[in-house]
């Protein structure tokens, strides 16, 4: 188990790269200079904080949650405010004291805003909230994006739909960190409003509060 870590962890920095380096594109192609010298300044600091991160097993939920707000800056920051973020952890929860695996939330996260938001003509909102449950960290991203049904029909005219290199790396490590302990696969939940019109969507992710890698 602790080779295949080793084995996804390499995959997933790669990945997360690829899809930020995107982010620059545009700001190149229009000769913007001073957007493109602050946003490769960010998109550094980024990448250095998530190859740190990612030498180790397990990080503390503190730089797990740096890691993930520098992301949202710059993701908000490209799409000129095409959505806002808040996250939110209860004040129970040692940010310190608990670690996780690292880069467990950016993929899904980064779904929300790719497939959700962006595709979104007014803007949107994405909710990052972290609490406890039952011996259990529990986090949930909340979008109000276009919701799964309508993100499958943009992507499917591209390419066929199918669930992201992330998105399945990031549900194959949760299940190896936390080993036998049963912890459930993430869940993904559509959201309506009163009408059934789509109105996003919710995914929970719970891990262990003592990962058993440190």
């Amino acid at each position: 188990a602790e080779s295949r870590m080793e084995a996804l962890r390499a995959q997933m920095n790669p990945h997360f790269i690829f899809n930020s380096l995107n982010s620059i594109n545009r700001y190149i192609v229009r000769n913007d200079v001073i957007t493109s010298s602050l946003y490769l300044t960010r998109f550094a600091k980024l990448i250095r904080s998530v190859l740190d991160n990612s030498r180790h097993k397990v990080i503390s939920l503190s730089k797990e949650l740096d890691a993930l707000r520098m992301y949202m800056d710059m993701e908000a920051f490209r799409f000129e405010k095409k959505f806002e973020y808040n996250l939110q952890v209860s004040k129970d929860i040692d940010t310190e004291g608990i670690e996780v695996p690292p880069l467990i939330i950016q993929p899904y996260v980064e779904n929300a805003i790719w497939h959700g938001l962006l595709h979104k003509e007014e803007e949107g909102r994405l909710d990052i909230v972290v609490t406890a449950e039952n011996g259990m960290l529990r986090i949930d991203i909340i979008d109000n994006g276009i919701g799964r049904e309508k993100a499958s029909e943009f992507k499917s005219r591209n390419a066929p739909t199918r669930e992201s290199a992330g998105l399945m790396l990031t549900g194959e490590r949760i299940r190896l960190a936390t080993g036998d302990q049963g912890t459930p696969d993430p869940e993904i939940i559509d959201l309506y409003e009163e009408n059934g019109n789509p109105a996003g969507t919710q995914v929970i992710i719970r891990i262990p509060m003592d990962m058993p890698l440190t």
